[in-house]
């Protein structure tokens, strides 16, 4: 079984963005996988980048050193890419990361 984590946010609920970003950070933090990759994807995108609690929370999980990755298509159409960028966000196309990603071993986890 792999230990290797892509977490794919693309839910615009909050209360599923809290728990999934929870998730994250905490796999991330506590170790238990051995490596984890965040991808924003869809309304996720602009949920975070217009929800203050949501917002904290990924900056704090770029402090502890994961750096989310946001899809600059679904971003760019929603206008939010330079909010999600000083977020600490990596804003790009995520189409091809996410499959290569899935092609190195990394489970998919949607929310």
């Amino acid at each position: 079984m792999s230990d290797r984590l892509a977490i794919v946010l693309a839910s615009g609920d909050p209360h599923v963005l809290e728990m999934g970003l929870m998730y994250a950070r905490n796999t991330a933090k506590h170790g238990w996988m051995k490596e984890t990759k965040l991808y924003l994807f869809g309304p996720s995108e602009t949920q975070i980048a217009t929800d203050p609690k949501l917002q904290e929370m990924v900056r704090t999980i770029v402090d502890e050193g994961t750096t989310p990755v946001a899809c600059k298509f679904c971003s760019d159409q929603y206008s939010v890419s330079d909010l999600l960028a000083d977020l600490g966000c990596e804003i790009e196309y995520v189409g091809e990361p996410i499959s290569r990603a899935i092609r190195d071993g990394f489970v998919p986890m949607v929310w």
